[in-house]
């Protein structure tokens, strides 16, 4: 599916372009694309809306087994920042709050904590839906950003990571407005990746979920041609495994930031050079262990998901080394195909010693090690692609 821009909703350009194996779905060209008019980045093509849905509602899991559900230190780390951010922005924390891409609950909960009275979750994926009631009591509107409907008004809405996923990220910014319309002052508090220099750029950044790409400049004309206007801004490039960009924004008029300027070359040299990156960077990883896995009697994949993708689409891997089957913990995994494997229960495999296993993941990617002390104990190789020990998550 090939989409236009998300901003001005030009026709894009196709910069390049790599053939994913994607759990649950069909291969598919997955390509990323630059907006010659405004210069935004987007994926392009891509898959189409309802294949995305069955993926946030049936794969899409975002807890892991080495913390039993509970936030990383990041996390907390990133809410105490976010609350004290909002606080100095506005002078005080509203009295109701609406998140859109709640997840499990834990942000909501926190800014409850922090003294807002009311607060309201929009989560399209069923685990994390159970987790915020469960883990939080945390009460969510079990639908997309696209879909939900609701007849309250907020004082504040939250979208931290959301917009980068959203096929239409302008009309729900405009949905966002809207819910605050019959307010004196409303404010909407938005966090993305900040698409920066290929340097500041970890591995897997332009990735299968993130559909939109947003700079300085695109995110605060997106957020002015929605009706709002900025009030602050906060920039990280190393506290987190990608740059990130937040933005409080007021319905109230105000005028702090200067006019938006296409950067559409500097924005397809980004891509380019980041894609020669990208394979040399997952390339190099594989080789660094390559020899040693073709030692193997089987070789086994950890993680049904976006990094298998990515070693596939990326590397030699498949052409080297015969892969004998995939697993993962997450039982809403189990059964999917995904390439030429199929999704098994790690349990019901019969581990045999000289088998190996190859972790994938590259965010929880020691979490996960750390876990398999039990299959190393029976004699299986566990091998780390990425051999980053940081926690930093987004």
């Amino acid at each position: 599916m090939k989409r236009h821009c998300f901003l001005c909703q030009s026709a894009t350009e196709l910069v390049f372009s790599t053939t994913w194996v994607l759990p649950g779905l069909e291969r598919q060209e997955i390509g990323f694309s630059v907006c010659p008019n405004c210069g935004s980045v987007c994926q392009s093509p891509s898959v189409n809306f309802n294949e995305m849905m069955t993926f946030y509602s049936s794969m899409a899991v975002y807890t892991n087994p080495g913390r039993q559900e509970k936030p990383t230190e990041a996390k907390v780390r990133d809410l105490d920042e976010q609350i004290r951010f909002i606080r100095r922005g506005i002078g005080h924390l509203p009295s109701s709050a609406l998140q859109i891409g709640s997840s499990d609950g834990y942000t909501l909960s926190r800014f409850r904590d922090a003294g807002i009275s009311r607060v309201l979750g929009v989560e399209p994926g069923t685990a994390s839906v159970e987790i915020a009631n469960r883990m939080y009591q945390i009460e969510c509107i079990h639908s997309s950003a696209e879909d939900f409907e609701t007849d309250e008004q907020f004082e504040l809405i939250i979208l931290t990571h959301v917009l980068e996923h959203l096929y239409q990220p302008q009309d729900t910014l405009k949905k966002c407005r809207s819910l605050q319309q019959n307010l004196g002052e409303g404010f909407i508090y938005v966090e993305v990746p900040l698409m920066a220099k290929p340097s500041s750029l970890c591995p897997g950044f332009f990735s299968f979920e993130h559909i939109n790409y947003y700079t300085r400049d695109n995110l605060v004309r997106s957020l002015t041609d929605a009706g709002y206007s900025i009030v602050s801004l906060i920039e990280h490039y190393n506290s987190n495994l990608s740059p990130i960009i937040g933005v409080l924004a007021s319905t109230r008029l105000q005028d702090h930031c200067d006019e938006f300027i296409p950067l559409v070359s500097r924005n397809r040299a980004i891509l380019s050079a980041y894609r020669a990156k990208e394979v040399a960077y997952w390339q190099g990883c594989l080789n660094n262990i390559l020899h040693k896995l073709m030692q193997s009697k089987r070789i086994f994949l950890w993680g049904a998901g976006i990094h298998t993708s990515q070693i596939v689409a990326n590397t030699n891997l498949i052409t080297q080394c015969p892969i004998s089957g995939l697993t993962d913990t997450s039982n809403l995994k189990w059964g999917l195909k995904q390439g030429d494997w199929i999704c098994q229960d790690p349990n019901s495999i019969d581990w045999q010693e000289g088998d190996s296993v190859l972790i994938s993941s590259y965010a929880s990617e020691k979490e996960i090690y750390d876990a398999l002390q039990w299959l190393r104990d029976q004699g299986v190789s566990t091998f780390r692609l990425h051999n980053v020990d940081d926690t930093r998550t987004h």
